[in-house]
This record gives structure tokens, C-alpha cells and sequence, in this order.
């Protein structure tokens, strides 16, 4: 009978390590959070440019002279920091452009980003007025409930969200990709979320003064 207990004992226990085992493969997944936010802000000064304005005035052509003492020094300042540039450039870590490529190859992430950036204009006016805030799960949210804001308006941000979702949603799949991790549901679970922090990260950051940003422990704010 107490070979028995033993036995059932040992069992227990193994099964409760087994267990542990795996929750801590879950919670120790991987995700380089300087070189999501870098992704991200690469993709956004590429994918949601406005038209920039044509020059009013043609610039004055300066003296041939003036040039040469301009390119003097130029020539100068670079060959000091040359060095410097080569160095960091060799040190950083690349992950973030293969990341930026990666979800590149993405045609639905490409389309979401174009959508945002048409729709960027009036979303802001809503932000300036205080009507829509930066929440921090990465979604853009009313203010007041009910929105005081027209259908057309709702279905806009309705819209904004649905395309932030597809973008962070990529940016999890490409992570897991990139630093070759199990892509079970779990790991995407997790992964998905921290991206989606990254993302509501950089929007408060982006936000201009006045604009309604929600912390990261849940708290609203005006910029």
C-alpha cells in the first residue's frame, strides 16, 4: 500500500513539472522590443508619407567660391566622424530592417498602412478636437459614450482598428518568423500583445500636445 502511495506521489509530481516546464517555455517567449519600435517607426515614415509641397521660391544659387569653402568643410566633419558612423553601423544589430523587410513581403499589411494613411487627415481632427484618444492596446478610441460624432466617423474608426490589427497582427508573425520561434497560438498570443503595446508605445509618443493618450497602467491623460 506504501509502495503504492509512493508511486502515485512520483506521478504527481512529475506531472506538475512537466506542467511547469511548459508554462515557462510559453512565458520566456522572445520579443525585441527596440527593434519592433524601430520596425515600426520605419514602415509608418515610409508607408505614410503626405505629398510634400513644391518649393515656392527658387533658392539662391550661392558663389562658386562659397561652394568650394562649403564642400571644404563638409569634407572635413566627415572624414572626423567617419569612423564613428562605420562602427555603429557594424555594431548595430540588423534585425530591425529584416523585420521592416519581412513585413514588407506582407500584401495586406502594405494595404492597411495605405488605408491609415488616407484616412490620417480627419482622424487627427477628431484627436485634436478631443474626441478620439490613443489607447494603450494600440487602438484608437472615443472619448464619449456614445461618440458625439456622425455614423461616418464611427465607421472610420472602426476602420483605423481593423487595419492596426492586421499591422500588428503581421508584425507578431514576422517576429516569430525571424527569431525562428514556435508559431503555436500561444507563442502568437503572446508575442501579438507585446506588439501591440510597442505600437500604442509609438502612438503616444507621436501624439501632439492636447491630444488624449491612455498610459501604460490604464490611465488617461492629455499630452
Amino acid at each position: 500500500m506504501r509502495n503504492y502511495r509512493g508511486l502515485l506521489a512520483m506521478v504527481a509530481w512529475g506531472a506538475l513539472l512537466s506542467f511547469a516546464a511548459c508554462a515557462n517555455i510559453t512565458v520566456n517567449i522572445y520579443f525585441p522590443e527596440k527593434d519592433v519600435k524601430s520596425a515600426y517607426k520605419s514602415l509608418e515614415e515610409e508607408l505614410l508619407q503626405t505629398p510634400k509641397k513644391e518649393q515656392q521660391e527658387t533658392p539662391t544659387q550661392p558663389s562658386t567660391s562659397s561652394m568650394r569653402q562649403q564642400q571644404r568643410s563638409l569634407l572635413t566633419v566627415v572624414r572626423a566622424w567617419r569612423m564613428t558612423l562605420v562602427t555603429e553601423a557594424m555594431a548595430q544589430d540588423d534585425l530591425s530592417r529584416r523585420i521592416t523587410d519581412e513585413i514588407k513581403g506582407y500584401p495586406e499589411v502594405i494595404a492597411a498602412y495605405k488605408r491609415i494613411g488616407q484616412r490620417l487627415a480627419r482622424l487627427n481632427q477628431l484627436r485634436d478636437q478631443g474626441l478620439v484618444g490613443e489607447a494603450n492596446d494600440g487602438k484608437a478610441t472615443f472619448r464619449a459614450n456614445p461618440p458625439q460624432v456622425g455614423e461616418a466617423d464611427v465607421a472610420l474608426l472602426r476602420e483605423e482598428n481593423r487595419d492596426r490589427e492586421v499591422i500588428i497582427n503581421g508584425m507578431a508573425r514576422a517576429i516569430l518568423t525571424l527569431t525562428k520561434q514556435e508559431g503555436t497560438s500561444a507563442n502568437l498570443a503572446k508575442v501579438r500583445t507585446e506588439a501591440a503595446e510597442t505600437f500604442a508605445s509609438i502612438r503616444r509618443d507621436a501624439a501632439h500636445p492636447g491630444w488624449w493618450i491612455q498610459l501604460p497602467n490604464g490611465t488617461w491623460t492629455r499630452k
